[in-house]
């Protein structure tokens, strides 16, 4: 046979691939995605490229209904033998696009806007109804204290209710606040998420403006390596005798200790008991010196220096003369210190012994990270305390610590171990949904991928444990703050009912409360069903319940309201969100407001539902109000709720009130976050004011008013706060003091100077022990 036959023969024989039509369009079917075959798809519309959404063009088609939309075809088939009117079509396009850009800089992009491909629409709303179902919730009718001009809050020029359609606050303004927020929160370059203040200061400019700076990578020099300031005099340590030179005396370790849990232990319920016992066992090692043949633990040493840094200043005023100069923040600082050092010991220690490990102990480093992380959100580093939370999970991980101490596999644990194992893992798992919940950041921890069961909230001897009562209920919400990240606050964004359902569970959570926690429980009930130290323990759990309760929902409803690039939403449940925001926003005023006040309450405050909890409120309160403040500021700004307008302006004077007395009171970083706070609502109040003037008829000024806007000198660099306390002691009409006359007197301070529970203890011999390692009376190591 020739060749020319065998050729033929081949290509006789030669298989044709068949040719299928694609179900999915060209775009759909680069990302791997499922297509819904429509034209344009709607996941082509949803990322704003429906122009580019087309069908390859195939001889043979399938039957209906997998066949692709006909006009898409004809669309395809004729693009394929002439482009030039394709490519004309983009270009009018783009055209279009341009000039709808130039016009959105000059116009707020209102909610109440949808965009299609085409241009915007706006839709027709209805004012809000006081018989409406999403009033029927409202708050008491609030009295403010004064007659308050129209403001920004109340109607426009032509008097009527709705959306504002211009930017409220400049281009220049908003660069100057949200600096401001993104320094109460993390660093510049830091992801700040979805639902923050950002998001509500961005909803009130042109929305042409960028929303977030990001940290450069490609440069080896940072200018501002030589001028940092330092958390703390305390210097980097080598050693455990270096890090036990920082170690104050007996003296003053108790007095913070029964600081601690006379008065903050009530978060973290570390069992009193053990850490007694296991402070007495190190003190027994240092005055025996037994040191260098028995090591202080690390870990140990990290939850002793973190519980003596987060005693209340109370405490510290006690012990000044004891202590030298020696600060909160330096014993902040020796926790850290230690936390690294196990870092090392895990590197330098040899890993095949049975009998010893560097990872002994893990579990009390874990228990300290949740107080870790408070210290520092209360100082305003919020964006550390997520980072710390997660080196903290990442530990107990690492010590199985996120299986239940009765999984059938351990060997024997002791009672004392399973309890403390339980009680770190709650603590991280509670700081993790927190911290990622506030700067919108992903969570760590998912139930599927634990456990551990809840502490029990019964004693042995069937009586309430109310400190695992209430942590039973807080774990409960802080799973609901877990479910509402994954759904919102991800990469995509969810229609507003998927808002609505995880609102409606939260206000089912707090149907479900028992009486004692709810915050009209009748307190003279309660004082014959529990004892006075219970009571006090409701109270602050209380607080904690309602702040967190709160802050959920108010973040839902500002995530609701303020984004874009999402699909067209129903403009009724726009309205809706915003609504929602303004009565939240207001709750959470009041609530902090009430609960600030008990701090001068100077009688008996026992039936009272509210009771101020201390160093905890510096975080939860000032983050809560400058959350609710800026959010109700910014939503009346757009929605022009009159019904609501002099309620908000006076709730709006409690927060300027209460931030204003915290700058007044605090010192160094725990004034950090009030005093930003007072910054960004003092430059938006004023741009909104002035905004509102520019559109409405002149207003004569009260002069009864407080002038807050001297306060703030935009002109000074952004985030110098040190102005601040001079302004407010020039400022009598700041002071709660003051303004309340049953609040004059100043708090009692409690007394802590006891030593009790250390059996054998001798100050002689501790004086003695102090000398050898060179360790004066102050606690301060000499050379």
């Amino acid at each position: 046979m020739d060749s020319t036959s065998s050729d033929g023969g081949k290509a006789a024989k030669e298989k044709k691939t068949r040719r299928r039509l694609r179900l999915s369009c060209v775009e759909c079917t680069k990302r791997r995605q499922k297509c819904d075959r429509k034209y344009p798809c709607s996941l082509c519309v949803t990322r704003g490229v429906e122009h580019l959404c087309r069908w390859e063009s195939v001889p043979v088609a399938r039957p209906t209904p997998a066949r692709p939309p006909a006009n898409a075809l004809r669309d395809s088939a004729s693009g394929q033998t002439d482009q030039s009117e394709l490519i004309a079509e983009l270009r009018k396009k783009i055209t279009s696009l341009e000039g709808e850009l130039e016009r959105a800089k000059e116009h707020l992009i209102s909610p109440y806007l949808t965009c299609s491909s085409s241009g915007c629409r706006t839709y027709a709303t209805s004012s809000p109804s006081a018989n409406s179902a999403e009033n029927s919730h409202s708050p008491r009718t609030f009295t403010p204290a004064v007659d308050r001009p129209a403001s920004f809050f109340e109607l426009r020029k032509d008097g009527s209710e709705g959306p504002s359609h211009h930017a409220i606050i400049d281009d220049g303004t908003y660069e100057a606040t949200s600096t401001i927020a993104q320094l109460s929160l993390a660093h510049h370059g830091e992801f700040i998420g979805r639902g923050s203040l950002l998001c509500a200061l961005h909803s009130m400019t042109s929305r042409t403006v960028a929303r977030f700076l990001y940290a450069k990578s490609t440069d080896c020099i940072s200018e501002y390596g030589d001028c940092t300031t330092r958390f703390s005099k305390v210097s980097f340590v080598a050693t455990v005798d270096d890090l036990l030179s920082h170690l104050p005396s007996m003296l003053v370790v108790e007095t913070l200790t029964a600081a601690f849990f006379a008065e903050v232990n009530w978060r973290y319920a570390i069992p009193e008991a053990w850490f007694r016992a296991t402070r007495t066992q190190m003190w027994s090692s240092l005055q025996q010196r037994l040191v260098s043949s028995s090591q202080i633990n690390l870990h140990w040493l990290t939850l002793l220096f973190t519980v003596l840094a987060s005693a209340p200043k109370s405490a510290y005023d006690e012990v000044r003369p004891y202590i030298a100069s020696y600060t909160s923040d330096d014993f902040f600082m020796c926790a850290m210190l230690a936390r690294r050092m196990v870092e090392d010991q895990h590197l330098n220690d040899p890993n095949c012994s049975l009998m010893v490990s560097a990872a002994d102990g893990t579990v009390v480093s874990c228990l300290a990270t949740p107080l870790l992380c408070d210290y520092l959100a209360a100082r305003g580093r919020v964006s550390e305390a997520w980072k710390l939370v997660g080196q903290g999970i990442r530990n107990a991980e690492a010590v199985g610590m996120h299986r239940d101490p009765e999984w059938k596999l351990w060997q024997m644990m002791s009672a004392e171990e399973k309890s403390l194992r339980r009680r770190a893992w709650w603590g991280l798992f509670t700081a993790d949904k927190t911290y990622s919940y506030v700067l919108g950041r992903p969570q760590m921890l998912r139930c599927e991928q634990f456990d551990v069961h809840l502490p029990s909230g019964t004693r042995p001897d069937g009586t309430k444990n109310m400190y695992y009562v209430g942590l039973n209920l807080y774990i409960e919400l802080m799973t609901m703050l877990g479910t509402a990240i994954e759904a919102c606050f991800n990469v995509y964004f969810p229609d507003c009912h998927v808002y609505f359902d995880l609102d409606r569970k939260f206000q089912e959570w707090a149907d479900r409360l028992p009486h004692e926690y709810r915050l009209d429980c009748d307190m003279r009930q309660l004082r014959q069903q529990f004892p006075a130290p219970d009571l006090k323990l409701m109270a602050q759990q209380r607080y904690l319940l309602h702040t967190w309760y709160l802050v959920g929902r108010l973040k839902l409803h500002v995530t609701s309201t303020t984004g874009l690039g999402r699909a067209p939403q129903d403009p009724k449940d726009i309205q809706q969100s915003m609504e929602q925001c303004v009565i939240i926003s207001m709750d959470i005023i009041r609530l902090q407001h009430r609960t600030y006040m008990t701090l001068f309450a100077n009688g008996n405050i026992e039936d009272s539902p509210y009771v101020y909890p201390g160093s905890s409120w510096l975080y939860e309160g000032c983050f809560s109000l400058l959350e609710a403040s800026v959010a109700l500021i910014t939503t009346m700004a757009q929605l022009r709720w009159q019904e609501k307008s002099a309620e908000a302006a006076a709730t709006i004077d409690l927060s300027f009130n209460i931030l204003g007395e915290v700058v007044q009171r605090e010192e160094g970083k725990t004034r950090a976050t009030a005093s930003r706070a007072l910054e960004i609502l003092t430059t938006i109040q004023h741009q909104a004011s002035r905004s509102f003037e520019r559109n409405s008829p002149k207003v004569k000024a009260d002069p009864d008013l407080l002038d807050y806007t001297a306060l703030v000198h935009m002109n000074k660099t952004v985030g110098d706060t040190s102005v601040m306390a001079s302004v407010y002691a020039s400022s009598p009409q700041l002071n709660l003091q003051q303004q309340m006359g049953e609040f004059t007197s100043a708090p009692q301070l409690p007394r802590f100077s006891r030593l009790f529970d250390f059996a054998g203890y001798n100050y002689s011999m501790e004086s003695q022990s102090h000398q050898s390692l060179g360790i004066g009376r102050d606690g301060m190591r000499r050379s």
